[in-house]
Parts: C-alpha cells; structure tokens; sequence
C-alpha cells in the first residue's frame, strides 16, 4: 500500500512538518489533516481510482446502444422467440442495477468502503467475460437472449454498486475545498465512457470487417453475420480491460477516514488520512495527555464482519431503525427524498432520450418522407428479420452500414453535447451554488423541451431536421452542465457517513426506477412495438418532459438545502501561492479575485450535523416566505404611493393569515 500511496502529494514543496489535532474531536481531528493548508489540493490519484471504474461502468450501459443492431442481426428476434430483445436487455440492465445500488450501498455502510470496494468490479469483470461467450447452443439447443439477459443483470449489479461507492470515495477521500471538483471529474467519466462505447464501437467494426474481408454493402447474411457476431462480442468485452485495471487499484486503498471514525477508530483514520495526504508528515494530539484518549479509540466499537456476519438480521433491523430516526432529525428525509425525487425525473428525460437510442436517433435525423415499404432483401433469413434496421428512411440498408450510421450519429447527437456540459460544469463548479444552479437549469431544460417538441411538429421528415438536432445536443449539455451532475454529487454531500451508502443507493436507484418508466412508456405506447416513431407521438413526449422538469425545479427549491456556504464566508488567507519550503505563509492575508468568487464548500461533518442549516426547507415553508416577501413588496410600494395602511391590510390579510398558520403548522 505505501508504493501507491505514498507519492499521493498535493504538491511539490514541503508543508508543515507536524500536524496537532484534537483527538476528543474525531471529525475535526481528520480535518485536520485533509483541510491542512498545503496538502488539501486535488488528490489526482484518487480521481483516478475512483473515475476509472466509473468510466467502465459508463461504457458497459452505452455500449449496449452499439451492440443492439448487431444482436438482432446474428440472432434474429422472429427465430429465437426474443421479439423485443433491446428491450429485455436494457430493463434486466436496469434491473441488475438498482439491485447494486442497493444492495452495495447497504453493505459499504455494514462493513466498510474498503471491504466492498473493488468487488463489484469484479462482478463487473465476470459478467462481461460471460456476455461474450453466450450462444444459442447446437442446432439453437438454448436461448441467446436467455444468457445475455442474465449475464446483463450480473453486469448491472456490478454498475449499480459503482454508483454509490464512487461517489462515497470521491467524497470522503476529498479535502473540503476540492470535494465539489473531485466528484465533478468523477462524473465526467460517464461522458468519456459514453464516448468510448461509441468510438471503439465504430473502430472495431472497421477493422474486424477490413481484416475479415466484409464488404460495407455485404447482403448475405451467412457471409456477414459470423463477422458481425465477432464485432459485437469484442466491443462488449473490451469493457472488461479498465475494469481489471481500475480493480487491481482498488484493492490497495486505505477505508475512508471518515468511516474509520464512524466506527471508532479514531487513531486509524488519523493515521488513513496522513498515509494519502502526507506520508513525510507526523502528527501529534495538541496536548501529551490526549495520547491516552487516541489509544483508548482503537478500543472503540469497531466489529468485524465474521460478527456481524452471524448476527446480520438483528443488525440489519437495528441499523435501519436508526436510520429511521435519523431521517426524522432535523428534516433530513425532506433531502432524501427531494434528491430521489429529482433524479427519478432527471432520468425521465436523460435515458427516454439516449437509452434504447437507435430508434429515436433515426427519427430526429429524418431529412424526408418514409420510402414506400420495401421487401425483404432476397438474402434476409426466411423469418423476415428486419428488426435491426432502426432507421426506416433506408429500409434496405447493410448491417455494417447500420451500425457505422448509429455510432456516428450517436457521437454528434449525444457526446458532442454531454461531454462539453461536463468539462464546463467540472470548471465551474466551486463558483456556482451546486442545489439553486439545478434548480435553475432544470428550467432551462423545460424550456428546450418546450421548443424542441412544438417545433418537431413543422421539422420531423423534413430538411429543417438539422434544427431539432442542435437542440437535441444542447439539452445533452445542459444535462451535465447541470441535474445529470448535481444528482450525482448532492446525495453524497447531504447524506451522513453512518447511512451515506445506504441512502446514496436509494437515490441512485430512484433514477434507474425512472429511467424503467420511461423505457416501459416509450417501447409500449410511442414506438408501438418494432415501428418507427411518429411525428406527433414522439413531439408528445418531448412536451411530457417539460412539466417534469419544472416539477425536478420546484422540488430543488422546497427540499434540497444548500451544501455551500455564501460567497466571503471565512475566505482563508492564499497560503498555497505563499507559503515557503517549510509551510509557513510569507505573505501575509490575501485574497485573490477567483477566490472571493468562489462559494466555499461546508464540511461533510457538518451538513451531517444540520443538513439544512440556514436554509428554509418544505414546500409550505417555502410558499408561505413567497407570500410574505410579496406582502412586505407591496406594503413598501403602497407607502410610496401614500396607499392608506388600511386598505394595504386589507389586500393582504389573506396572504398574511396563510403565511402564519404554515409557518407555525410546521415549525421544528
């Protein structure tokens, strides 16, 4: 574990050469040593540890869109009895996943990030080892899709369990200051694994077809179906190269120190904290004396998993107990559920659009009206096995172009949106307040759908297509510039160490529960089946996704509380630009202009403590401050205009007697 982590520096200079903490302060003592001027920079490799497993999850849900084409053209859907065999493998997908999400959460906060962290990569590892070897038997003695449903659901376990142990380690082995910018470059992983799937996708079927010998415009399907059977296997099981990689790292990172004084061990999490930060640093308790209270932490309730492991249903009834009490405190279930509730709309939009894509990209691309029907081509399968083509303004077109067609236009319509709204979002990060610019750009995104799905009407099969594509790729940057970011950070921000897991996964698996709903709608009641899209079904949707993003707004806004402080609050002096080989500060207090432009972010300790703190949380709490400040606005305005005081009481008592009563109904 030293190798690795002991070039994990924030910088090349000398810092202090001793650290004091308070040993009686647990939280503050690991603070201490992460927030210590001169070591709390960005932690690149632990970015690295986290964002190559969230990379490899990212690749593994987009490259379905890339393989989706290929299955149907291998193993026909009218012969293997699959006739929606997209659909079975996105929801056991989906289903796989929120199992992870779950299932991971939970156990990363029973037994520790570490015991758990890296395991499902292996799952992940596994699964894809076994997508790639599923066939349809001797004579087709099984069913394909059987096995690459169930392998999927394994895969997705492995994905769903990503979720939450990223975001948790992005978080916890953060320093206060980068914790906004650590997660942020997590996140923007998911656009470069998007992006990848796309990329290796096209790069593999060129290459295996060039080397094979198959010609772009190859028609027999016995000539073109054992080289695209090996294009499909190849881009699902490159997925697996990053994984390995991303495990072999996680196998040697030290548990969070934060967890680490969840369960008492206090002295180990002091000591986690220094082995990343500054292995050449020593620290010591502020007073001698306290070295009895470090020594007497390694006697507190730690457990072991063989324990817990012979007890685990008293305890799993005693943890979730207190995570009930938990939740009641302070209004933290207002949190909770206000960021379950966003992702779930969130993921409403994100996957209806980019999901089970091949069909909906083809319809936003249409340039003109349907062909007249065509037949079959006269090499097809006897079984008419059309399902494959997803685009039916060329209904005669070549598997190899079909597939070639999809990755480009996914990577115009989708990447080059998503990953510019990450690498902005990644830049902005520390001087946007993270819950009011969601908010806010939920907005924006309600008004994109309102005029991308009103002018669908006049542009869908016509030359002015180009105009609903540029607005379908601005709304992939808005996703990340804002909610498909902030969803993913907030949970881990808001959330407290004992049940962060838990209630991370929870969230997580509410957005997966919405990316199922919109699946389940699209393919039973927009595309009717294997038929195209219609202009005015697909316009529809488009318009459905504006209230639900004005709702993901409002939600913002009543329950999710703010995990920054206001701009100026405590600017520390510029010690990292000023400080001398040994870490003292040479220059005295200053500022500069980009950090009063920064909204410092509040310790994980304590939003912990008062998630809500200095914030006004609860719809009625919410509408009834509304109506006061409307009350007070024209009070002042009537004072101007010499209004009698009488007649402004009566306009306003309405208002005001609401105002009191949901004020008191709900205080604390």
């Amino acid at each position: 574990m030293g190798g690795y982590f002991s070039t994990l520096n924030a910088g090349a200079r000398r810092v202090a050469d001793e650290i004091e903490y308070d040993p009686e302060d647990p939280e503050g003592a690991v603070q201490s040593v992460v927030d210590h001027p001169g070591l709390d920079g960005f932690q690149w490799k632990v970015w690295w540890v986290a964002g190559s497993g969230f990379f490899t999850t990212s690749y593994s849900i987009f490259a379905a869109n890339v393989i989706s084409p290929a299955l149907n053209y291998v193993y026909p859907a009218c012969s293997s009895g699959s006739p929606k065999s997209s659909l079975i493998l996105n929801l056991t997908t989906l289903a796989g996943t929120m199992a992870g999400m779950l299932i991971f959460g939970c156990l990363a906060d029973q037994y520790g990030r570490k015991a758990v962290y890296g395991l499902e990569l292996a799952i992940v590892v596994v699964a894809t080892v076994g997508m790639t070897t599923a066939s349809s038997g001797h004579l087709n003695s099984m069913n394909v899709y059987g096995w690459i449903g169930f392998w999927r659901c394994v895969l997705g376990i492995g994905i769903g369990a990503e979720y939450p142990l990223s975001a948790i380690i992005a978080a916890e082995w953060s320093s206060t200051k980068c914790r906004g910018k650590m997660m942020a470059a997590v996140f923007l992983m998911q656009s470069l694994g998007q992006l990848a799937a796309y990329a290796f996708g096209l790069a593999i079927l060129y290459s295996v077809s060039r080397n094979a010998g198959l010609s772009p415009t190859e028609v027999d399907p016995t000539i073109a179906s054992p080289v695209i059977d090996v294009v499909w296997r190849i881009t699902i099981g490159i997925g697996a190269i990053p994984a390995l990689i991303s495990l072999a790292l996680r196998r040697i990172i030290p548990e969070t120190p934060y967890y680490l004084v969840e369960q008492g061990k206090i002295a180990d999490a002091i000591e986690a904290a220094v082995h990343v930060y500054a292995p050449t640093t020593s620290i010591q308790p502020a007073e001698e004396d306290n070295q009895v209270a470090i020594r007497r932490s390694l006697d507190g309730p730690t457990g072991t998993m063989k324990k817990r492991h012979k007890n685990w249903w008293p305890s799993l009834v005693e943890y979730l107990h207190g995570m009930k009490g938990h939740l009641a405190q302070k209004g933290r279930w207002r949190a909770l559920l206000g960021v379950m509730a966003t992702w779930w709309l969130l993921d409403l939009a994100y996957y209806g659009l980019g999901l089970d894509n091949p069909k909906t990209i083809s319809a936003i691309w249409l340039s003109g009206p349907l062909p007249a029907s065509n037949a079959t081509q006269p090499m097809e399968p006897t079984c008419n096995n059309t399902s494959w083509r997803a685009d039916p303004a060329q209904p005669n077109i070549t598997i190899y172009h079909m597939l070639r067609q999809d990755s480009v236009r996914n990577i115009i319509t989708l990447s080059s949106g998503a990953l510019p709204g990450s690498i902005m979002i990644l830049f902005a990060i520390d001087y946007l307040p993270r819950t009011t610019w969601m908010g806010w750009m939920f907005v924006v995104l309600a008004g994109l759908f309102a005029i991308n799905g009103g002018t669908f009407f006049v542009t869908f099969e016509t030359t002015q297509h180009a105009l609903t594509i540029t607005l379908y790729v601005l709304a992939q940057v808005i996703f990340n510039l804002g909610p498909n970011t902030m969803t993913f950070i907030l949970p881990a921000e808001l959330l407290g160490t004992k049940y962060r897991g838990t209630l991370y996964g929870l969230a997580a698996a509410s957005g997966k529960l919405g990316a199922i709903t919109i699946l389940l709608l699209t393919n039973l009641a927009v595309y009717g089946g294997d038929t195209i899209v219609y202009g005015n079904k697909f316009a529809g949707m488009l318009l459905g996704f504006c209230p639900a993003m004005l709702l993901g707004a409002f939600i913002t806004w009543t329950w999710i509380p703010e995990v920054q402080y206001p701009r100026g609050h405590n600017l520390p002096s510029e010690n990292d630009e000023s400080a001398s080989d040994d870490g003292r500060s040479v220059g005295g207090n200053r500022t500069t202009f980009t950090q009063q432009l920064k909204l410092p972010n509040r310790p994980l300790a304590n939003i912990a403590r008062n998630p809500g703190e200095g914030h006004i949380l609860g719809m009625r709490r919410n509408v009834a401050r509304v109506l006061r400040l409307k009350r007070q606005n024209r009070t002042e305005n009537d004072n101007e205009l010499g209004r009698p005081a009488e007649v402004s009481e009566r306009i306003d008592s309405a208002a005001h007697r609401y105002a009191t009563f949901r004020s008191q109904d709900d205080a604390p």
